[in-house]
């Protein structure tokens, strides 16, 4: 088995080399099992035991829903835990399952003792009235003396857990604390202990017996009247249980029993009385209410005795309405041994009818949240086991950083190996070999190659398309279409390169050279062809009309780039031909008498130097 030490006492290194190990010397990374909850598990033990000298043992097998007779277990073993070993093996054959389970469940149904403890008021009424006794329930777990009215007790012999009571009223306790003690720990810890040394995840719990056969009672007595106080007799005690009018649990109180009697002595003034600070029961004369009261046992014999103290009762002091439900003939608990209730609520057919369709007393909130979890809660506190390991999540991204380490070396190992590959290969070029003749051949080969390259470079630049007459001519169709109303009277285009600079040292003669072309027109117009010309008569308005001629003539020498800059000269004003009523043959012996406006324009585009169109000014022969 691992020796496993507290993370949080460990230094960072410690805690991930303890991670490492568990990793790879355990299931924990890949079995979900050994994080889940014991009535989660598809192959369960249950152990139940009231004090007697037998212990009911039963397995239940999820896949098939079977119940079986599980391994006898003496009682002395649940606090010793002598032969465990032997029972475990068993188990973990395929004897009581029918085959070999990979993960087990085993819960403890404690029924020889229920004591109930007083929370304290402050506590209590905050989780009433936050309607929410969750927050309460795990401050019981992690810290009882904060909850506990009576804050001398022992975290070391006792757990706690808490029971509210749904349908108490305002004036009332909400809640009580139900204690169990921690003797049969021992046994838990070494199946456990079994678990780990065997790789079989093995997860424990130990519930309280009463609480349980609470929860099945909504399903044993679907029909039971509401106002009942139901009295559940175990061999050391009696379980009481008020439920309200609307099925409400209001109250809950154990009575012990008293020199082997198999019910508390008293039970009918008992009985009476909680029923009647409960307010099920009171008045006075022929109006008075008797309590009514289910008695619930296996044993007929109790249920004898039970009722013969509640008929003494009524005869000689006050009336008691009760009625007894016989457990070992029930039809409901025929397939769980023992005819246990408490196997009830971990039934896969009963917890999912119950889910779907819940019984007519299984309505009420009280049931719905003892079989929730309420009633199954757990008073071995795993979690404190569970903190030592890692969580699944964690092992997770321990072999996920494995993985990646495992690339990253194997990525070195091929860096380095494809160097060493490449330095070999070098080494090994026949260059090395070369005579300084063959050398001096090569270079000047590859002068001669450079040369013919750069004069390929500057043939193809020099034959670059700068200046196309269609595109000129496309340029003014694309500033005035056909029925923009101009009469263009003059028209000239002209390219030509820049003049080169003084080159800033003797000598040097720049690689190439700028140029500019420039559009000059005039002619008479009409008022729609001023608006298309005022349109870019600005920078931004002349950068958007060359960018709109060279996407529709894909020439790229119209495209606005940073080493072009373009310029406009706009003149306009009114024709002193114009006759506002001329003629239509006026007009044709004259157009210009038709326009009223006359312009004169002039558009230039220059590039750098540096533009890629640029003319080269060496020779490339």
């Amino acid at each position: 088995m691992l020796a496993i030490n507290d993370p949080y006492a460990l230094k960072p290194p410690d805690v991930y080399r303890q991670a490492r190990t568990v990793a790879s010397k355990t299931s924990r990374g890949s079995d979900g099992n050994w994080y889940r909850e014991p009535g989660d598990i598809g192959f369960q033990w249950h152990l139940w035991f009231d004090g007697g000298q037998e212990v009911c043992s039963a397995t239940l097998s999820c896949d098939d829903r079977r119940w079986r007779p599980g391994p006898s277990l003496p009682l002395a073993s649940l606090t010793t835990g002598e032969g465990v070993n032997e029972v475990l093996g068993e188990l973990l054959s395929p004897t009581y399952f029918g085959v070999r389970p990979k993960a087990l469940g085993v819960i403890l149904h404690v029924a020889d003792e229920f004591t109930l403890a007083e929370v304290a008021p402050a506590a209590d009424s905050a989780a009433e009235a936050g309607n929410d006794f969750n927050f309460l329930r795990y401050n019981l777990v992690d810290s009882p003396r904060q909850v506990l009215a009576d804050r001398d007790v022992s975290e070391d012999l006792t757990s706690w857990r808490l029971l509210p009571f749904w349908g108490s009223p305002p004036d009332q306790p909400a809640s009580v604390a139900v204690a169990l003690p921690r003797v049969r720990e021992a046994f838990l810890k070494i199946l456990v202990e079994k678990g780990e040394e065997w790789a079989v995840p093995i997860r424990v719990a130990v519930t309280s017996g009463p609480l349980e056969a609470l929860a099945a009672l909504c399903v044993l007595q679907p029909d039971s009247p509401h106002g009942t106080l139901v009295a559940v007799p175990y061999l050391k005690f009696t379980a009481v249980f008020a439920l309200s009018g609307k099925g409400e649990l209001r109250a809950a109180r154990s009575l012990p029993h008293r020199s082997g009697s198999p019910v508390p002595a008293g039970m009918g003034q008992i009985l009476w009385n909680m029923a009647l600070s409960e307010e099920l029961a009171g008045g006075e004369g022929d109006a008075q209410r008797p309590p009514q009261v289910l008695i619930v046992s296996g044993n007929a014999m109790v249920l004898k005795e039970a009722s013969r103290e509640l008929d003494t009762y009524s005869a000689t002091r006050k009336k008691i309405l009760y009625r007894t439900m016989d457990l070992s003939g029930h039809p409901a608990l025929d397939q769980f041994p023992g005819h246990r209730p408490e196997f009830l609520v971990y039934d896969p057919s009963a917890v999912e009818q119950f889910s779907a369709k819940p019984p007519p007393n299984g309505e009420t909130l009280t049931f719905k949240a003892l079989w929730s979890g309420w009633s199954t809660q757990s008073f071995f506190d795993t979690g404190k086991l569970d903190a030592l390991y890692p969580t699944r999540g964690d092992l997770r991204l321990l072999g996920f950083s494995k993985a990646l380490v495992f690339l990253l070396v194997l990525s070195m190992v091929g860096l380095g190996g494809s160097a060493m590959y490449s330095f070999f290969k070098a080494m090994n070029h026949p260059s090395w070999a070369m005579t300084p003749a063959a050398l001096k051949a090569i270079e000047d080969k590859n002068i001669k190659l450079l040369a013919e390259r750069r004069q390929i470079e500057s043939t193809q630049r020099l034959l670059q398309a700068r200046s196309q007459g269609w595109s000129a001519m496309e340029f003014m169709l694309q500033l005035f279409p056909e029925d923009a109303g101009t009469r263009m009277e003059s028209f000239t285009y002209s390219v030509e390169s820049a003049r080169t600079a003084p080159p800033a040292k003797k000598g040097v003669i720049p690689e190439t050279a700028g140029m500019s072309r420039e559009w000059a027109f005039k002619g008479l117009a009409k008022a729609r062809t001023l608006v298309l010309l005022n349109n870019i008569n600005s920078q931004r308005g002349l950068a958007g009309f060359f960018s709109q001629v060279a996407q529709a003539t894909g020439d790229a020498s119209f495209t606005v780039e940073p080493t072009r800059q373009m310029t406009i000269s706009l003149t306009q004003g009114r024709n002193p031909r114009f006759i506002a009523e001329s003629a239509s043959p006026e007009a044709a012996r004259d157009p210009s008498i038709a326009y009223p406006y006359f312009f004169e324009v002039t558009i230039s585009q220059s590039f750098s130097e540096a533009d890629a169109l640029a003319l080269p000014t060496v020779n490339p022969l």
